[in-house]
């Protein structure tokens, strides 16, 4: 499908700055956090010989193993942990996350991931994640979300607040730049490409 099709162009984009960098040095096993319902983990799988998509929806979870269920080498997880505790220290050649973090609800959970996934990847693999370095003033007030959400408490049906009122409960985050290299630094990662650019969504 062409939902699909743009999880496999994403990877090829993403890969192809992972080869002029040289990492990762081996294509073992490949983590995409955040997976939903395998769209990045379905394209890794043609590239890795081990695939692992986690997420912290079940039913995201449940929908990816059945869209993805001809492919043998993958295998999706619920991890509704504030950790990644299920896998050990150093265990993925490649992980990616894409246009997940910012919706976490803290600064503190975000490093807190980000944390993980460096602990999880391998000495000579590569870790890729996006994240807003910044958001404008009048956005991050995060109105929308707020009246969602107080709408919602009164009875206003979802369908009502997605469709009629064009409104979510999504929020958004953002860390400095400087910041994010400092605490990877500190994480004993070192930051080697930033892109600055919107990943397809």
């Amino acid at each position: 499908t062409e939902f699909f099709k743009t999880g496999e162009t994403l990877i090829c984009d993403l890969l192809g700055d992972a080869r002029s960098l040289r990492v990762p040095t081996r294509w073992r096993r490949a983590l995409d956090f955040g997976c939903g319902v395998g769209r990045l983990t379905r394209a890794l799988s043609s590239r890795f010989e081990e695939c692992y998509g986690v997420d912290v929806s079940s039913e995201m979870v449940a929908r990816a193993q059945q869209l993805n269920a001809n492919l043998t080498n993958c295998e999706f997880l619920v991890n509704a942990e504030a950790n990644l505790n299920r896998f050990p220290s150093g265990h993925f050649d490649f992980v990616v996350t894409a246009i997940v973090l910012q919706h976490l609800p803290s600064r503190a959970m975000i490093r807190s991931y980000v944390s993980e996934l460096i602990r999880v990847l391998a000495q000579d693999g590569l870790l890729i994640f996006q994240l807003p370095h910044n958001i404008r003033i009048r956005n991050r007030m995060q109105l929308r979300r707020k009246l969602y959400c107080l709408l919602k408490a009164v009875g206003v049906p979802e369908v009502t607040l997605y469709r009629n009122l064009t409104l979510n409960p999504i929020r958004m985050n953002f860390i400095h730049e400087q910041a994010v290299n400092e605490f990877v630094a500190k994480c004993g990662a070192s930051v080697v490409r930033v892109r600055h650019d919107r990943l397809p969504t």
